[in-house]
């Protein structure tokens, strides 16, 4: 059971699934490029989320993305369902998609542009190709960012045929960036910096990118050579200096404090009992009180 955090509307995260096993699920090509695509239409359209950036890579993929509305238990399980239904149906996979036990990681962030630059360089930094325009999946790109928006078609799989035939994915800037062209100037020179620290890495290190056609030879249930680290936690929020780090912990902190106290009073019989604001579970299911 994870420990509780509060589901506040406003709150912009990255946000990371992994297929079981760590398989190639998600492995690129033109049907699973718009499928996903298209999940990620609905579920952003339905939830009202603003998307800033995406990457998918063939066992996991990264979202960017603000929750306006407060709901992004309702977001991810729209997200991940709707894809593992497709997903089962397109490599006819009898097996679950999602590594089971493992949660959604959702890191709240205090400071994107890092994020923004690890998530559109994912495919660079993981030794798969020279540049993010040449990974043949779903990323965010700068040209992507600067025309605003992505479609796919409804996929033949799983939904209805009640279901929207197109989607348009919209990119939109992050909260504290003020203007569009000054965050999408801002992006690509930090873009362009890392970028090169990453080749001259590789250069250092003597290894070569994967390359492109090579990425597209390999096979949905192949699984990376590399060991997979078998202990660690994925942290719950994410911040550029130790006194934002700080101030987001004390928060956090509490509001556990105060969860825990609430859910004592509950247990014990108060059913009148209010819950920090941000308490999503035991308002949604079990009909509690909480600030708003």
């Amino acid at each position: 059971m994870t420990l509780p955090r509060p589901v506040l509307p406003g709150t912009t995260y990255l946000l990371t699934r992994r297929c079981i096993g760590r398989r190639f699920l998600l492995k690129p090509d033109p049907a699973l490029n718009n499928l996903f695509i298209y999940c990620l239409g609905l579920a952003v359209e339905k939830h009202g989320f603003q998307l800033h950036a995406v990457s998918v890579m063939s066992n996991h993929y990264h979202l960017v993305t603000t929750d306006v509305r407060g709901v992004l238990p309702d977001f991810l399980m729209a997200l991940n369902r709707n894809l593992a239904m497709c997903i089962k149906r397109l490599r006819e996979w009898d097996e679950v998609v999602w590594e089971p036990n493992v949660a959604t990681s959702a890191v709240e962030l205090s400071g994107t542009a890092e994020i923004l630059a690890y998530t559109l360089l994912n495919p660079v930094s993981a030794g798969l190709v020279r540049a993010p325009q040449r990974w043949p999946g779903v990323v965010s790109t700068l040209e992507q960012l600067g025309r605003g928006t992505l479609e796919a078609t409804r996929p033949p799989l799983w939904f209805k045929d009640t279901a929207p035939k197109k989607v348009k994915l919209r990119w939109t800037t992050p909260p504290g960036f003020g203007r569009n062209e000054r965050y999408l100037a801002a992006l690509q020179s930090l873009t362009e910096s890392r970028l090169r620290e990453l080749r001259a890495e590789s250069r250092r290190q003597g290894r070569d990118y994967l390359g492109r056609p090579q990425v597209m030879k390999t096979q949905f249930i192949d699984q990376p050579r590399t060991k997979k680290a078998r202990f660690g936690r994925s942290p719950t929020f994410s911040a550029l200096t130790r006194q934002r780090w700080l101030k987001a912990m004390k928060r956090l902190l509490g509001f556990r404090r105060a969860y825990r106290a609430a859910y004592q009073a509950w247990r014990n019989g108060d059913l009148r009992v209010t819950f920090p604001r941000g308490t999503w579970w035991m308002v949604r299911y079990a009909g509690a009180a909480a600030v708003t």
